[in-house]
């Protein structure tokens, strides 16, 4: 085998993890900040270390390889498997790439669970092309009650297009906009722009990725609802079907 031929690093690895199930899924509150109710749990995937140090080492040497919806696959199922042992009330959030979702077994897997309170996190891997194709594919997952969110809200052109063609039901604050909002009049203004229009398109805004109590008051001041983050709560595992406030 010639050096142009050899596999991309770490292609082993995502077959090992692909034919082992070696992946294991933690879940991170999505809370009212206001109050700290829980909301809402997103699904992370996290790996042995022994394959790859980190989730987005693993997605990315997926990609690299050709294996990327495979991986996006066994982290939804395996955090579809927990859907039952949710708290009363609060939905399950799933991070899906586009590749993902223009593929039809993410629509029937998503679809089997659609009685389930589920929400698709659009993750931008690579830029979208084709949003005729991409929003035939959300279609059907939105006439059975799915969600649909768009992920890092703030972080670049190409992401406000997706809000502008997807209409999506949640919008996620990125955390570049929420790390330090509260001394930061410009990130101040972008945050107080989304919260005005996502009221104005109805739907549900979160930020991410709030690690102090500066930036959760600011947040809060500049009438953003939603929030997670480890100032909130670390990934882990999932809590007692009672939902108790986190704050």
């Amino acid at each position: 085998m010639t050096v142009a031929q050899l596999p991309p690093p770490g292609t082993q690895a995502v077959h090992d993890v692909l034919d082992s199930g070696a992946l294991q899924v933690v879940f991170q509150p999505i809370v009212q900040l206001e109050d700290g109710v829980v909301r809402g749990y997103e699904a992370l995937a996290r790996f042995d270390r022994r394959h790859f140090p980190s989730p987005a080492e693993a997605f990315a040497a997926a990609m690299a390889a050709g294996l990327g919806v495979e991986l996006e696959l066994l982290a939804m199922e395996r955090a579809l498997e927990r859907a039952g042992d949710l708290p009363e009330g609060a939905w399950l959030s799933l991070n899906a790439s586009v590749e993902a979702l223009l593929t039809p077994r993410t629509t029937t897997l998503l679809l089997a669970h659609a009685h389930r309170r589920i929400a698709v996190e659009l993750t931008e891997h690579t830029q979208v092309t084709d949003y005729t194709a991409l929003l035939a594919a959300i279609g059907p997952l939105r006439e059975a009650g799915i969600l649909i969110a768009v992920d890092d809200a703030g972080a670049g052109f190409a992401n406000l297009s997706q809000i502008l063609q997807l209409r999506p039901d949640v919008i996620k604050l990125d955390i570049s906009l929420t790390r330090d909002i509260d001394a930061d009049p410009v990130r101040i203004a972008l945050a107080r722009a989304l919260t005005t229009f996502a009221a104005s398109i109805g739907a549900l805004l979160v930020a991410e990725g709030i690690e102090t109590y500066a930036e959760h008051e600011q947040l809060l001041a500049l009438g953003v609802r939603h929030g997670q983050g480890y100032y909130i709560a670390r990934p882990g595992a999932l809590p007692s079907r009672h939902i108790e406030p986190l704050l």
